[in-house]
């Protein structure tokens, strides 16, 4: 009767949904939306700066109520009273962001550049992060787990690193208290992040969308999962280092044919051809030295977090293993009876199976930890690669992100849409490369869906333009990643966006740039300019129209705030004839609102491009205010993915 009547009086009492809590953040000059849950039928009170509202419980254990507008201020306290009392302390009355993506958006400032500098001066008490849970579920979700943060040297590190440079110069600039909701994931697709609502009637995704509540996720993992573990069998069987069952090149002391990698990193990062987008085994060595005091106890080998399975060794022995598991660091037993005074090596062989691969650890958890000493392994290893991965026929381990339409959608936004928010900063588009565009109707079917969910009108969305990745181009050609920094610039059609691109501040061996800063320092110029309405040049120069002229074709432009110039001689230009077969042109600038391109090759010109590859290093022209003139293309001719649905 105790435990009945206990757990009858915690279904009664107030409580509160994740968002509304201590340090949090509540959106200045707009009706302030507070909801919660409590006994049906039970009025709660809210009093809050001196005013007292009341709510009745709907019969769904559901209230909901708004608080009158107020100015940037605060600190402040709530108290909530019903059948129990709740006080919220810390609370500030300011701008609330919502940043919203997939792994640039998720990147942190830990991993930016310049991320110890930056992070010791980071204390700033008016900017507050919520981070919502990761999950998945197949219908939407009106509550999230996490709690505000305080942004100061120790937690400013797990700040997306755009959203904390966004905050810190907004709230230097405005003066008022800013809140960063981060609703990211990693390597999700755009669909994913769309309701059930927002697909209707869309060609590709719009029935499925509405069979998703439907979705048997318990027959889909047996079946998923038993496949999986098939694929990566078979996959090791093909590794040269694994043969007939044995570790073979864990034994391995002859290096002559092994090649010096710095460690740790992800592979594809290091710049080696090898390497480059490879997807596979790769094995590692390294020799470290142990003194007699060494060998006393066992010791502890850390190599952090590694993607996406491995094997270690040490002298030939296998000490531990990890499958696929993400964002679990790798802390392994030596027995002291492997080692030996003098030299010992040390082998770690490492599967990936698309995607990044290797060695995500900063240095800090990558160490082997003797009874004497603790010896750092960062620093040069050997590799040699045991198998190279080709195709992309391995089955999802498990229901993801990605499975099905509307699950980042369901999770990560549906608990958001009670809040009173600012507006949105969005960087996503890299795992939609394929079918860039579809984009061009997806993401704009997106914003109106999240307006429409948060019903507090057309609230300024703002956007970053794919930055470069791969490798340049020995001719100019076709580009996916291009088309969508295309179909992201259709995108501004829809009112009261804004968009800043970063194809020149991107990393060719990185899809994840460390150049963070200056991303954030382009969109907080645009917000500036056109959500806080100061007296600052926000404008990138943008293509406007073309005129052929003799053997050349002109380009007007709008936008060139003070003029156009380039470091050196101009990139980027691409020129074609009525073949559609580009080439690199020569480009002059010929005042401040005209380019003149031509080419020898192309004696009659019927279109220009300009920044359209991958990685677009070459394109080089800029405004005064260091913004870069936006990718264009004159022509219209048929994409790569016009027909990829």
């Amino acid at each position: 009767m105790i435990v009945i009547c206990s757990a009858l009086i915690s279904q009664a009492a107030i409580r509160l949904p994740a968002l509304v809590g201590d340090h949090m953040v509540l959106q200045r000059d707009k009706l302030i939306n507070v909801w919660g849950y409590a006994k049906p039928g039970e009025t709660v009170t809210i009093t809050f700066v001196g005013k007292a509202y009341n709510v009745a419980t709907g019969a769904d254990g559901h209230w909901n109520t708004k608080l009158q507008p107020m100015k940037a201020g605060g600190p402040y306290q709530m108290i909530l009273k019903g059948e129990n009392t709740i006080t919220l302390n810390d609370i500030l009355i300011g701008d609330v962001w919502i940043c919203s993506g997939q792994s640039n958006m998720e990147f942190n400032l830990r991993q930016a550049k310049n991320a110890e500098e930056e992070i010791k001066n980071a204390s700033y008490p008016q900017i507050r992060l919520f981070s919502v849970n990761k999950s998945i579920d197949l219908t939407p979700l009106d509550d999230t787990r996490g709690n505000w943060s305080v942004c100061t040297s120790n937690s400013a590190q797990y700040f997306p690193a755009i959203g904390y440079f966004f905050a810190r110069d907004i709230q230097r600039d405005v003066k008022i208290p800013v809140g960063l909701i981060n609703a990211s994931w990693g390597g999700t697709v755009i669909e994913s992040w769309i309701s059930k609502e927002g697909l209707a009637g869309e060609p590709t995704f719009g029935e499925k969308s509405q069979q998703v509540a439907n979705f048997d996720t318990a027959v889909y993992n047996k079946e998923h999962r038993k496949a999986h573990a098939d694929w990566v069998t078979n996959f090791n069987k093909q590794d040269k280092g694994f043969a007939d069952g044995q570790y073979a090149w864990a034994k391995t002391t002859d290096l002559s044919d092994w090649r010096p990698i710095n460690l740790p990193t992800i592979w594809g990062f290091t710049g080696k051809p090898d390497l480059w987008e490879l997807s596979g085994v790769v094995w590692f060595k390294k020799k470290i030295n142990l003194s007699k005091s060494d060998l006393q106890n066992s010791a502890a080998l850390s190599l952090g977090w590694i993607m996406n399975a491995d094997e270690a060794f040490v002298n030939g022995v296998k000490i531990g293993s990890t499958g696929d598991k993400w964002g679990y660091k790798r802390l392994y037993m030596v027995p002291a009876n492997i080692l030996k005074e003098g030299e010992n090596t040390i082998t770690v062989r490492v599967e990936n199976y698309g995607g990044d691969g290797g060695f995500m650890d900063n240095g800090q958890s990558f160490y082997l930890k003797a009874a004497a000493s603790t010896i750092n392994l960062a620093g040069e290893w050997q590799y040699k690669i045991g198998y190279k991965l080709t195709g992309n026929d391995r089955p999802e381990k498990e229901i993801s992100p990605n499975t099905l339409p509307t699950l980042m959608y369901n999770t990560m936004i549906s608990p958001l849409t009670n809040l009173s928010i600012k507006g949105v900063l969005w960087y996503q588009g890299e795992s939609n490369w394929f079918r860039a565009y579809q984009y061009r109707e997806l993401f704009p079917r997106m914003i109106a869906d999240w307006r429409s969910k948060f019903n507090q009108g057309d609230f300024p969305f703002l956007y970053v333009q794919l930055a470069g990745y791969h490798h340049p181009q020995k001719q100019p050609e076709g580009s996916y990643w291009a088309e969508v920094r295309e179909a992201q610039d259709k995108t501004l059609s829809v009112k009261n966006t804004g968009m800043v691109t970063a194809f020149d501040v991107g990393d060719s061996s990185n899809v994840h740039p460390k150049n963070k800063q200056e991303v954030a320092r382009r969109l907080v110029l645009l917000a500036e300019k056109n959500v806080y309405g100061l007296p600052v040049k926000a404008d990138a120069p943008r293509y406007r129209s073309f005129e052929i002229k003799d053997n050349s074709v002109i380009i007007k432009l709008a936008n060139p705030v003070g003029g156009l110039t380039a470091a050196k001689k101009i990139g980027g230009f691409g020129i074609a004839g009525d073949d559609h077969n580009f080439y690199w042109a020569d480009a002059e600038i010929l005042s401040d609102t005209q380019i003149k391109v031509s080419s020898l090759l192309v004696p009659r010109p019927v279109a220009v491009r300009y920044a359209w590859e991958d990685d677009p290093a070459g394109a080089n022209v800029y405004n005064s205010i260091g913004l870069p003139l936006f990718p264009f293309r004159t022509d219209n001719w048929k994409g790569l993915t016009d027909d990829n649905k």
